[in-house]
């Protein structure tokens, strides 16, 4: 059976619920297709941080206003509602490998003074704003249809033609909001000249018992492990659900044992107890050069590097429904049409930032050994900016470190040569040496 409508949606989560309720209040005649029964059961890992109400990010300064519990993107020109728990954090602390000397982004102790004004970001539930997402496009109107596993998708004389589970869904035009591994886009030829980098995985962890200096602050430690190539990294970050909980990240439970149990760390986790656990598994791409193609929008992470983030899929979501509104009303279902969407998206995504900014933080643990990570780390002993920006936060160290690279030179001067490699130009040659090593050595 052929289900005929003016927008199809591929996927539930952020990018593409946020994309059905504006679609929806927009009038247009709307189906959403998730793979999963339950779009706001969140199994996948995810750290569920704002990102980020620092600074600019993605183009837009997004923060969240408490008395009307919203989440405000003043550049765009909208706001979500969000009424589920959330849990602040006051700097961003970056740990050497020698367990003590660290980077801090942010005043902690002057930050947490100032309560809700002195935050960093904050982490919330996921599953509650997808849910609220949903809802809300389910008053206006929108066929929200879960248990539907996408198969194929084609272009069409009058539009494009998705199919699932034995049926076909037509519509006008498509959003592709599937995630980082999206079949939408394989399917139609999106990756086809990307850059593939490999996958990645990533294991997390719910737990209590967590002990670290500075509770309320997001920790990214570095670990040197005696049998290892590289050095490996976690993350840790307070858990919105309960004020003795916390959210850890590691690639591995090998790995996750060694932080917890061997490493310089451990004495942070002699008491924990972990509540659950959850994973992840990505293929990583570079961005694609245009997210159109066949009346198709990828939106969110199918389009960008890694990961746009909770807010940057809900900030695609809705310019691409709204352009799929305008095409629509303006009788334009073709590229044109809906070319608003694409050019924001380069402005806001590529344009903004260049992706491989990102990576210098592989690169950075790669190129620096265990010795020379310290000897940096202890070098910048003032707190830098405030910011969660993972494009900015290398180079917020470098431009520290700037002043101080004479002394450098004289002191350790294969370390002046090496952060002078620490560049985004450079970073698909230092990952080129890196997988070189890791195929001799797995």
């Amino acid at each position: 059976m052929v289900h005929t409508y003016d927008l199809v949606i591929v996927g539930a989560g952020p990018g593409g619920a946020m994309a059905a309720k504006t679609a929806g209040e927009n009038g247009l005649r709307t189906v959403l297709l998730e793979r999963k029964t339950d779009p706001a059961a969140i199994t996948r890992a995810c750290a569920m941080m704002f990102a980020v109400e620092s600074d600019y990010y993605f183009g837009e300064r997004m923060f969240y206003n408490e008395q009307n519990r919203k989440m405000i993107f003043p550049v765009n020109g909208f706001t979500v509602d969000y009424h589920g728990p959330k849990r602040n954090f006051y700097a961003l602390h970056f740990y050497a490998p020698d367990g003590k000397t660290r980077i801090e982004f942010g005043d902690y102790d002057k930050n947490i003074k100032k309560g809700e004004k002195g935050r960093l970001s904050f982490v919330y539930d996921k599953g509650i704003l997808i849910g609220g997402l949903l809802q809300e496009a389910v008053n206006s109107g929108v066929d929200v249809r879960t248990g539907v596993n996408v198969t194929g998708i084609e272009k069409t004389a009058n539009g494009v033609k998705v199919s699932g589970n034995g049926d076909c869904y037509e519509g006008t035009f498509v959003i592709g909001a599937d995630g980082i591994n999206s079949r939408i886009a394989d399917i139609m030829g999106f990756n086809k000249h990307r850059r593939y980098y490999g996958p990645i995985s990533a294991q997390t962890y719910y737990l209590t018992g967590f002990k670290k200096p500075r509770s309320e602050a997001a920790v990214l430690s570095i670990c040197c492990r005696p049998d290892a190539s590289f050095p490996s990294h976690f993350w840790v970050i307070p858990s919105p659900y309960a004020e003795d909980e916390y959210w850890m990240t590691a690639h591995s439970r090998e790995k996750f044992d060694y932080f917890t149990k061997n490493s310089v760390f451990a004495h942070w986790f002699s008491d924990i107890t972990v509540k659950r656990m959850r994973c992840a598994v990505a293929d990583v791409r570079a961005p694609v050069a245009d997210p159109y193609k066949d009346n198709v929008l990828l939106v969110g992470d199918s389009a960008w590097f890694v990961e746009a983030e909770i807010t940057g899929s809900m900030m695609c979501g809705w310019k691409a429904a709204n352009a799929v509104s305008v095409a629509l009303r303006e009788n334009k279902p073709n590229r044109q049409g809906v070319l608003d969407y694409s050019t924001w998206w380069k402005k806001s995504f590529p344009e903004f930032d260049d992706y491989r900014n990102f990576m210098m933080h592989l690169q950075f643990r790669a190129i620096f050994t265990e010795q020379e990570i310290c000897y940096l780390y202890g070098l910048v002993e003032s707190p830098l900016p405030a910011s969660l920006n993972p494009f900015l936060t290398i180079r917020l160290i470098k431009k520290a470190l700037e002043p101080l690279m004479p002394q450098i030179g004289k002191q350790m001067p294969a370390v002046a040569e090496k952060l002078s490699m620490l560049e985004a130009g450079k970073a698909e040659k230092v990952l080129s040496e890196i997988n070189k090593v890791k195929r001799k050595n797995p």
